[in-house]
């Protein structure tokens, strides 16, 4: 549960950083310094669209995760960026983010998929 709540807090963080992202002004040195991730998770061609988004979400997160990050910006901006999401349209990753903050199993699901994709904590 608490892995959950954690999950679909940085979610809503990512929203929220995406949503305002025009506001104030930038340097521009975090995004000439940080990259954000942008490699996801290649399902199978046959997957559902649920499970291309669950998988390239899983990886984006973990990818972010993964690195350390010594400005909160580039941290936020890493998270806001949107993965790859091969063969899905507009509207359905659309409605797929919605339902991450919406719908309480497909955001289990996602818990699951970015446990499974990073790795349980030891």
């Amino acid at each position: 549960m608490r892995r959950h709540i954690s999950v679909l807090l940085v979610l809503l963080a990512a929203a929220a950083t995406s949503a305002t992202a025009g506001c104030g002004g930038s340097s521009g040195t975090t995004e000439a310094t940080m990259a954000a991730p942008t490699r996801a998770a290649s399902p199978s061609a046959s997957a559902s669209p649920e499970a291309q988004f669950l998988a390239a979400t899983a990886a984006h997160l973990c990818s972010v995760q993964s690195r350390v990050y010594t400005d909160p910006a580039a941290m936020a901006s890493a998270y806001a960026a949107q993965p790859r999401y091969q063969g899905l349209s507009d509207a359905q990753i659309g409605e797929f983010q919605q339902r991450t903050i919406s719908d309480p199993a497909f955001a289990e699901r996602l818990t699951r998929q970015v446990q499974q994709t990073c790795g349980t904590p030891r």
